[in-house]
Parts: C-alpha cells; sequence; structure tokens
C-alpha cells in the first residue's frame, strides 16, 4: 500500500480552518527530471468524482502541495495515473515516494481532474484497519468488571480535574506577526507583505510563512502582467502563487527556511527587512 489518510494543515496565517482529511493515494518522483507529484482526494467526497494533483514537497512530517503550470508535468502524472491504476508502473521512470512517516498535509494550490475510479484508487493504495471483536460470554467476568469500574472512576476524576483547570495539557509559545509596504522594482510594483514567525518551547523557530499581496492599478495593467507570466520575474522558489481576478491582484506565498532560528535573531532579522512585528503567543 502506497498510500495513506492524512488531516489537512491549515494555515494559521489567513484564519482558515480545514477540518476535512485527505486519501493520499500515491506521491511519486519522475526519474528522468527528479520531481515530485501527488495523487489525492478528500475522503469522504469521493461522490463528487474529483482528482486532485500537484507537485509535492517533503518538510519535516508534512506532504506540502503546489500546483503544476507546465504540460509536461502534467502529461507525467496522467500517465502515472493509467499506469498506477492497471499496475504496470514502470521503475525506470517513476519512484514511489514512501510517505508512511507523514502525519499531515498543507495544500497551498493543486489541479483537479474528473475521475470516475476513486474507490478503486482508495482500496488499491490505502490500508484500512481491520479490528475482530471476541466476545467473552464466560461467567466469573466480576474481577473484570470491578477494575474496568475502578477504571472509569479514575477516568471521570481525571476529566473533571482537566475540565476545571483547562491550562494544565496548554503550552504558551511565542510568536511574531509582522507586516511591511513595499516596492518590487523587478516588477515595478507595490506590495504588501505579512509575515508570521513561530517558535517552539525553548523560543527555537518552529516555521516561518509569509505573504506578498501585489496590487494592479487597473485591469488592463493586471491581464498584461498574468497573461506573460511574468509572475517568474518575482523568483519563486520554494512557494505558490494565485491571481484574483475580482480583485486584481497577485498572492504569491512562501514557506520560509532560516539559518538563524533564536527568537531574537528571528527578531532582528525581521525588522532590518522592513516589517512591524507584534509579540503573540499561541497554544500547543
Amino acid at each position: 500500500m502506497n498510500g495513506k489518510v492524512l488531516k489537512v494543515s491549515s494555515n494559521d496565517l489567513y484564519g482558515n480552518v480545514d477540518d476535512r482529511k485527505v486519501s493520499v493515494f500515491a506521491a511519486f518522483n519522475h526519474l528522468k527530471y527528479m520531481n515530485r507529484y501527488v495523487i489525492f482526494s478528500f475522503l469522504d467526497e469521493y461522490n463528487k468524482k474529483k482528482l486532485y494533483f500537484g507537485s509535492v514537497h517533503l518538510k519535516d512530517n508534512s506532504l506540502v502541495v503546489f500546483s503544476i503550470k507546465d504540460n509536461n508535468s502534467i502529461n507525467f502524472v496522467n500517465k502515472f495515473i493509467t499506469d498506477y491504476m492497471s499496475n504496470k508502473v514502470d521503475s525506470n521512470e517513476f519512484q514511489i515516494i514512501d510517505i508512511s512517516n507523514a502525519e499531515k498535509i498543507e495544500l497551498v494550490a493543486f489541479n483537479t481532474i474528473d475521475f470516475e475510479y476513486l474507490e478503486q484508487l482508495d482500496q488499491m493504495s490505502i490500508k484500512r484497519e481491520i479490528t475482530n471483536i471476541t466476545n467473552d460470554t464466560k461467567s466469573g467476568n466480576k474481577g473484570f468488571l470491578y477494575v474496568l469500574l475502578i477504571l472509569l472512576i479514575g477516568i471521570a476524576g481525571g476529566l473533571t480535574y482537566l475540565y476545571f483547570n483547562p491550562d494544565t495539557l496548554t503550552v504558551e509559545l511565542k510568536k511574531l506577526e509582522c507586516n511591511m509596504e513595499g516596492f518590487n522594482k523587478s516588477v515595478d510594483l507595490n506590495y504588501s507583505s505579512s509575515l508570521e514567525a513561530k517558535f517552539d518551547k525553548e523560543d527555537k523557530l518552529n516555521g516561518i510563512n509569509k505573504v506578498d499581496i501585489y496590487k494592479f492599478e487597473n485591469e488592463e495593467e493586471y491581464i498584461q502582467f498574468k497573461e506573460n507570466n511574468k509572475e517568474r520575474l518575482l523568483g519563486i522558489k520554494d512557494g505558490g502563487y494565485t491571481y484574483d481576478d475580482d480583485n486584481l491582484t497577485l498572492k504569491v506565498i512562501y514557506s520560509d527556511d532560516l539559518i538563524i532560528d533564536s527568537y531574537d535573531e528571528v527578531y532582528e532579522y525581521v525588522e532590518n527587512e522592513g516589517y512591524s512585528c507584534i509579540e503573540g503567543t499561541y497554544n500547543e
């Protein structure tokens, strides 16, 4: 089995909450170009007959998914799906990636196709736990029931304590929320930038997310920029971007990694970059 059910990891930077689960059917390398891709659907939404795919970045215990723009990559994914469904994946062309250690999936952007065989993909890819329940009808279970009663009383007492002392299980950690208005000379556009940096219990950097929003003056300027694919001038590497035709904006999303990792060093770094920051906390 090459797949796994993962929980969607919401990006707190935007305040969105997504409690859905994703059936990841397979992640794989295209060996010639060493590009990594993933195919998936949302658990409990198979009736929509939609299969999703994109390029995938492995980050700690997460799969981070971005949409695919070039036709060659889309063709590679379509060929893999066809081969995978027929159990004829060419090991000289594709390599299945082990995702057994993945615990969550971050969906920055992804592609969609209509697909009729999601249930079959599920059965081929995802291992289901089967629990066998044996009923013991023998007499003389009083000892077991007594122990069970004691355990239930203990659990009830523990839950009551936690109810009146919720902070017992809550760990408060530091974070920085920063904003900046800037001008990008390479594309001759103004932009607003939001950055969020989270730290662990030792005040070491746990993750940093950044969003730049470019606002166009008029529709003509926006269409010309979009149709000429000028977003490539922004040097987007480990991130994704989306155009908003209604608001004439381009949103660029980054997940940055810094060499520095202490709270004070990161704070000094982002302020030197021109950000104004507010110190805050989050619970874990």
